[in-house]
C-alpha cells in the first residue's frame, strides 16, 4: 500500500511541476491567452491618406491558434486614432486570396478579424479602406507580412514523462505489484 502511495504522489508531483519546466525551458514566457496583442507594424496606406496599424494575438501565431488580427486606423501626421473608416481584410499565401472579409465600417478605429491558419508559412495581409468620416474615398491599401509558424509547442513536454514512468526505479516498484516488467505492459 505505501509504494502505491509513493507511485501515486510521484505520479501527482510529475504533472504539477512539468507544465512550470516546460514554461521557462521554452522561453518563461506566459502562455498566449495571456498576452495582449503587440504592435507588428504600421503603415502609411498607398495614396498616403491615413496610417494602418498591424497587430496580431497572439504575437507570434501558430496554426494551432485562434489568431486575432488587430487593426488600427491613424492621422498620418499626429498619429491619432480616427474613427468612422470603412475596411476591408484580405488573407492571402503564394498570391492566392485565402480569406476576405466584407466591406466593414469602424467607429472606434480599431477593427478586429479572427481566423484560423491551416497551414504554416508566410501570409499577406492587406487592409483595404473605402471611406473615412462616413465618406467614400478611392480604395487604398496597405500590406502586412505575417509568418505563421507550425504547431505550438505542446504544455509540458510528454517525452519527458515517457522517459520518467520508463525509469527502472518506478519499473520495479510496479513489479511488485503485479509482477509486470514494463509500465506498458501493465496498463494493457
Amino acid at each position: 500500500m505505501k509504494q502505491l502511495l509513493v507511485l501515486t504522489v510521484t505520479l501527482l508531483s510529475i504533472g504539477t511541476i512539468l507544465p512550470s519546466y516546460a514554461q521557462c525551458y521554452y522561453g518563461c514566457q506566459p502562455s498566449s491567452s495571456d498576452s495582449n496583442a503587440q504592435q507588428n507594424q504600421l503603415k502609411l496606406t498607398d495614396k498616403g491618406s491615413l496610417m494602418v496599424g498591424f497587430y496580431t494575438d497572439p504575437e507570434k501565431p501558430s496554426v494551432s491558434d485562434k489568431t486575432s488580427l488587430e487593426i488600427s486606423f491613424e492621422d498620418k501626421d499626429s498619429q491619432v486614432s480616427l474613427s468612422n473608416i470603412d475596411y476591408q481584410v484580405s488573407i492571402a499565401k503564394d498570391n492566392v486570396l485565402v480569406h476576405q472579409t466584407p466591406i466593414t465600417h469602424s467607429t472606434q478605429g480599431q477593427a478586429k478579424v479572427q481566423y484560423q491558419f491551416k497551414d504554416p508559412g508566410l501570409y499577406q495581409i492587406t487592409v483595404y479602406v473605402t471611406g473615412m468620416n462616413s465618406q467614400q474615398i478611392p480604395k487604398e491599401s496597405a500590406s502586412f507580412g505575417l509568418t505563421i509558424g507550425p504547431l505550438a509547442v505542446p504544455e509540458f513536454p510528454v517525452a519527458l514523462i515517457v522517459l520518467v514512468l520508463g525509469s527502472p526505479g518506478i519499473s520495479s516498484r510496479l513489479d511488485r505489484f503485479g509482477n509486470c516488467y514494463y509500465f506498458a505492459s501493465c496498463i494493457l
